[in-house]
């Protein structure tokens, strides 16, 4: 069913990546090796190419160049136009195709790929059984993220009467709403599939600079050389590194390299990435046969009788809790932090061992405090911009890493909620009873939600749930990304980005730098309760550790370190001491005036932020602040 290409690379004549490769594309045409449904393609073809050369580093809102498209409903050995064409035109970024028409589909050249739209080409090699029911089987599956069918306009509006053209208007609609080329065809195919879980959905996307292409039932191929990259539903015979007539592609050059099923490729002429897509969501009413086929049997041996089953069925599906740390996670990890931060020069301490239940009622008071801007600023945002984040997101699933007791979140439940595409919020923490505590508030306030928590330490273990619905909203809220340093952030990224799916999105919390006494003011309080904060840390090493810190040999210092544009907290010695730690058998010596620091808190400005994040893997679609411009909300996406 159809074969297609997508050529990036150095300008070349039409002809040398669609004519004359053997056992290329045009050969493919009628002597396919590797197609899997059907022999022939040999209703129509279509090649369509970039007059002008599309740079990389385009800005997603820079105006790019149209491409131009032949298309011809005939074979494409059948056409004796084509070989002086595609030896005249040169390009540098090509989409080439040749059909083989799904049963009861139109048969004329507006049928035939490449559709276009705007700067984008578009291909789809397979088939969608009952194809012109599908927009009303997406609406009513109740399946994330499920669009409104398309109306009465939009169906007539098709550029042809078949499967791609009905696809290719859908994925129109994500790209228009300004949902990366990715994402979008990863979110359409697992709709699709969703509801036809036969379909074969092998799609194509260019726009001159980039590619995305989906395999999906059928094969896919592609090969990378400097400067250059092939996606192809199978491979020519081209050797890696061989020229053609006119020296260009071995072109491609490179070996050829075979994508696995169910996966996404994302291509520029830098390199290809490969992202597995995760399964599509099952419909309702395929969750309910699937528990209609389980034998009773199984379930009254290990569940009890049938109203118990059923009561615990449901309990399951509205709150779950994951604990995947050790019982003695938490107690190495203190260990280690004190033995390495209490012998380094400087001393330090990571922040988190403030949050004991005394230190976490402290901070919370804190947060309340005239001085401490970032959690009312961080909520002005919020209640502005949630709705328009739903909308944007249209999450199945939301996120939240360190989510404590999830309040803060409660906004964009709330639009989600609104939007209907929320049905699962997967908090991730240490404390398994703040958890507990949060995730029963949750199913209370927001019945038939699927709460699904995860008791983790995302410093060491940031792997997400798989099963869960997508898209999905990854949350890090509160700047707690400034807690970490630039190579500590720089290792958050890049392990976060592992973890995504194309489709997936990064909502990112960032306190801005500001004026100098309004920074120092917010951690050093007129009333003391962030000093108390801050010795609460030695309380606990105290109470874990048998250790004998006196807290009030301690004093509180915020400093502005202008180098690194953070806030830092320390403990100043007041006095000569040593203190003893007898669970680790340690002996730490303090000097008067000699600091402890026990916590970073960077502030960011917008470019050097969007510039770590692109060195970490995500592009930055949107940017919020608040009106005095002192706190940012941004939303960031897998870099294509």
């Amino acid at each position: 069913m159809c074969r297609h290409l997508t050529y990036l690379g150095p300008v070349v004549p039409l002809a040398e990546v669609v004519l004359r490769p053997a056992r290329g594309l045009y050969e493919q045409s009628w002597s396919p090796r590797r197609q899997r449904h059907g022999t022939v393609n040999a209703d129509g073809f279509g090649l369509g190419w970039y007059p002008e050369p599309v740079p990389a580093d385009r800005e997603e809102d820079e105006e790019a160049p149209e491409p131009a498209r032949y298309r011809r409903a005939v074979p494409i050995w059948a056409d004796p136009n084509l070989p002086e064409l595609a030896r005249a035109v040169r390009s540098g970024a090509i989409l080439a195709a040749v059909r083989s028409a799904t049963a009861g589909t139109t048969q004329d050249e507006a049928a035939a790929a490449p559709f276009r739209d705007g700067r984008y080409l578009f291909s789809h090699n397979g088939v969608i059984p009952d194809w012109t029911r599908l927009p009303a089987a997406v609406a009513a599956s109740g399946t994330p993220g499920a669009d409104a069918p398309l109306d009465s306009a939009a169906l007539l509006a098709l550029e042809a009467r078949s499967d791609s053209a009905l696809l290719w208007a859908m994925l129109v609609r994500r790209l228009r709403r300004g949902e990366p080329a990715g994402g979008a065809l990863a979110a359409l195919v697992r709709q699709v599939a969703s509801v036809r879980p036969d379909a074969r959905l092998n799609l194509l996307l260019t726009d001159g600079a980039s590619i995305a292409a989906t395999r999906f039932g059928d094969t896919l191929w592609y090969r990378c050389a400097p400067g250059r990259v092939l996606v192809a539903s199978e491979p020519d015979d081209e050797l890696a590194g061989s020229a053609g007539s006119t020296g260009s592609t071995g072109s491609t050059g490179g070996e050829w390299q075979e994508v696995p099923d169910h996966s996404l490729v994302l291509a520029t002429r830098a390199g290809a990435r490969i992202l597995r897509l995760r399964p599509p969501a099952r419909t309702p009413k395929q969750s309910t046969d699937s528990l209609s086929r389980t034998p009773r049997s199984a379930h009254e041996q290990d569940r009890g009788t049938e109203p118990e089953r059923l009561t615990m069925i449901t309990q399951r599906q509205l709150f779950t809790l994951d604990n995947r740390l050790p019982a003695d996670h938490l107690a190495k990890a203190l260990r280690h932090d004190v033995v390495s931060g209490l012998t380094a020069d400087p001393k330090t301490l990571p922040p988190k061992w403030f949050y004991d239940e005394h230190g976490s009622e402290l901070f919370e008071r804190i947060t309340h405090l005239a001085e401490y801007y970032p959690t009312r600023a961080e909520q002005e945002i919020l209640t502005r911009r949630a709705p328009e984040i739903a909308a944007l997101t249209r999450a199945g699933t939301l996120f939240e890493l360190g989510s404590g007791s999830s309040r803060k979140t409660r906004l964009l439940l709330d639009a989600l909620t609104a939007a209907g595409t929320l049905s699962c919020y997967a908090p991730l923490d240490v404390s398994p009873s703040a958890l507990e505590q949060a995730g029963a508030a949750l199913i209370r306030d927001y019945p038939g939600l699927r709460v699904a928590a995860t008791v983790t330490d995302f410093e060491t273990d940031l792997t997400l749930p798989p099963d869960a619905p997508g898209p999905r909203l990854v949350a890090f809220l509160g700047s707690t990304i400034g807690n970490l340093d630039e190579a500590q952030r720089q290792a958050f990224y890049r392990a976060l980005r592992l973890t995504l799916s194309a489709d997936d999105v990064l909502l990112l919390g960032a306190d801005l730098v500001k004026d100098r006494e309004v920074l120092l003011r917010a951690y050093d309080d007129s009333l003391g309760v962030t000093a108390e904060f801050d010795k609460n840390v030695l309380g606990v090493l105290n109470r874990e550790l048998d250790a004998d810190f006196d807290p009030d040999a301690f004093a509180h210092v915020a400093r502005w370190n202008e180098e690194h544009e953070r806030i830092e907290m320390h403990l100043r010695s007041l006095r000569d001491q040593t203190v003893k730690i007898p669970a680790l058998d340690l002996s730490v010596e303090f000097a008067t005036d000699e600091h402890l620091r026990t916590e970073i808190s960077c502030k960011f400005r917008r470019a050097s932020l969007t510039e770590e994040l692109a060195t970490g893997g995500f592009t930055v679609r949107h940017w919020w602040t608040d009106d005095a411009e002192r706190f940012a909300l941004l939303l960031a996406v897998p870099t294509r």
